[in-house]
């Protein structure tokens, strides 16, 4: 059986987005549901049973019901806070007992963390539950637990094949910088406080970055926000200004210097070239 088996599903109960703690209101506690820490910024120390970790960014810690959750804030912590019960496609009441107890088994041999390959991928699910948080539309709770599944299952997924030679290779440190430069492509992001978080310097962090992903993260960050300026230039009406705002840049006049140098090609001259 593999991790979160697939005749299992979450059902969401409630998800909180929790912004810069210093410190956990309670230093242990047990829920009544399973609970999903899911790390954006930050990191923390826990225990839950016998087993001890470090949650850090891009990291997704999961706690089964009734287990002691121990854990301490090291650095400034972002979370998503998320509990849930687990529903299946087994009517069996017996059959539901066995495969939760075999999750938690599994949960307990991997340090009681999902296993995430692909970041940006949980990055936008992240992202989209912030959007949503706190709202009790029953069209928003839908897509909150759309998601929710999308992550579960995902992880399951990637549990399920090998993985392959490149990504043994890959620095997962960088695939944590990476996934926040993804989630964070349209705010204002400096890397010095993105290499701060990862406990490295701001020159490490780009020759790591530059070895791993074959550009420096400013370029990186460049790229994402130019292919988000190309789909609103072609699909929308919006002003050079808007689509400035939209995409993490200042002004309309700075967009169109960055956008001139990387495209070859002015971005109106781009629009026009390429509306259908």
């Amino acid at each position: 059986m593999t991790l979160l088996s697939s005749s299992l599903y979450p059902i969401l109960s409630h998800h909180i987005f929790w912004d810069s703690k210093s410190q956990f209101q309670l230093s242990v506690d047990t829920y009544d549901l399973w609970v999903l820490f899911a790390v954006e910024s930050g990191s923390f120390s826990y225990r839950i049973g016998e087993v001890e970790g470090t949650a850090r960014m891009g990291d997704v810690v999961v706690c089964p019901p009734g287990y002691r959750f121990h854990r301490s804030v090291i650095h400034a912590l972002s979370f998503h806070f998320i509990g849930f019960t687990l529903g299946s496609v087994s009517s069996h009441a017996f059959a539901m007992n066995e495969r939760e107890h075999a999750v938690q088994q599994q949960l307990s041999e991997s340090a009681y963390k999902l296993i995430i390959q692909h970041r940006n991928r949980l990055a936008d699910n992240l992202n989209s539950l912030k959007q949503q948080s706190g709202s009790t539309e029953d069209q928003n709770l839908y897509w909150q637990n759309h998601i929710l599944n999308d992550i579960w299952q995902f992880c399951r997924q990637t549990e399920s094949y090998p993985v392959n030679q490149e990504a043994e290779f890959a620095d997962p440190l960088i695939e944590q910088a990476k996934a926040f430069i993804h989630q964070n492509r349209y705010q204002d992001i400096s890397m010095h406080n993105l290499a701060a978080e990862l406990g490295i310097s701001p020159v490490q962090l780009s020759r790591r970055f530059q070895r791993s992903v074959g550009l420096a993260p400013s370029r990186y960050l460049s790229t994402l926000r130019i292919e988000k300026a190309k789909s609103l230039l072609t699909e929308t009406h919006l002003p050079l200004e808007q689509i400035a705002q939209a995409c993490g840049y200042s002004n309309g006049f700075y967009l169109s210097r960055i956008f001139s140098k990387k495209v070859k090609v002015s971005p109106s001259e781009y629009r026009r070239m390429n509306r259908v």
